[in-house]
């Protein structure tokens, strides 16, 4: 049976005994990867009972109707959208890898992304740890560890200068969509070298629970925050991401060029004694 995943706005459907994503044209993909356990050994804090093959997350890159083609190229973004399957790895959401951003030109930012979720309910883990890049993983400094709650139609603009991964939240599948600058690269051996990010996130007893990494040395207090609205910045919940940004490419210029943006991005995370 498919679901249609209308807070995307486009023309999507999930075959609900799979997990597959369906496109109605004239939507199209360029490209599909699906990561296993197999692929993220090391990443939870403990996968000793589960099978190699297990699927945690697939990714749809590049979606878009071709004729909006040139508006992509323009600005160079990339819209994918992410299915995080449902269930736990031990007593762990499932999750993906997790990663850092390149630093934009000046080396003053890392480049920030726009995440949307779509369907289900999303736990982002953002971490600051500024000398990422040093080779010395053993000294990574960690000055900054957040989790935020993200409901379907809500958006969050994944700050600069924050590691992340996104977790899970709910029962059911986890479908949120990502808007990106394409010269960013990522990197994932930081995060690897610890066995994740700073905050495991999962289920006692039925209840949702965050517990710090302690492969890390000397981590902050975890905090926690929910997301706000910016529409100067095109987001506006429960409105597409994909056709905020048709509409009005311009408000989506902080992804290229985030140094001007900074503090309204940070501000758009509204900070919470516990996770709401």
């Amino acid at each position: 049976m498919l679901k249609e995943l209308k807070n995307s706005g486009l023309p999507i459907y999930m075959n609900e005994e799979n997990g597959l994503l369906a496109l109605s044209a004239p939507f199209v993909y360029k490209g599909f990867a699906q990561k296993k356990l197999s692929d993220m050994h090391g990443l939870f804090k403990d996968d000793s009972n589960h099978w190699e093959d297990e699927p945690i997350y697939d990714v749809y890159r590049g979606i878009l109707d071709p004729a909006h083609s040139g508006l992509f190229e323009k600005y160079k973004f990339q819209y994918d959208i992410t299915v995080v399957r449902g269930g736990l790895i031990g007593n762990e959401s499932k999750k993906t890898s997790g990663h850092y951003h390149s630093w934009n030109e000046m080396n003053t930012s890392t480049y920030p992304e726009v995440y949307e979720v779509i369907s289900g309910t999303a736990v982002y883990i953002l971490q600051r740890a500024d000398n990422f890049k040093n080779t010395d993983f053993e000294n990574l400094h960690v000055s900054d560890l957040i989790a935020v709650r993200v409901y379907a139609g809500q958006a969050i603009i994944i700050p600069p200068n924050y590691g992340h991964c996104s977790v899970n939240g709910g029962e059911g599948p986890l479908v949120f969509s990502n808007l990106a600058y394409t010269p960013c690269t990522v990197d994932y051996a930081p995060v690897k070298y610890y066995h994740g990010l700073g905050a495991y996130v999962g289920y006692k007893d039925g209840r949702l629970m965050i517990e710090k990494n302690r492969n890390y040395k000397n981590l902050p207090r975890i905090k926690y925050a929910q997301v706000k609205e910016n529409k100067d910045l095109g987001i506006v919940f429960n409105k597409p991401v994909y056709r905020s940004f048709k509409e009005n490419p311009e408000a989506f210029d902080f992804l290229g060029n985030v140094d001007p943006y900074r503090e309204q991005i940070m501000n758009m995370l509204d900070r919470k004694e516990e996770l709401v």
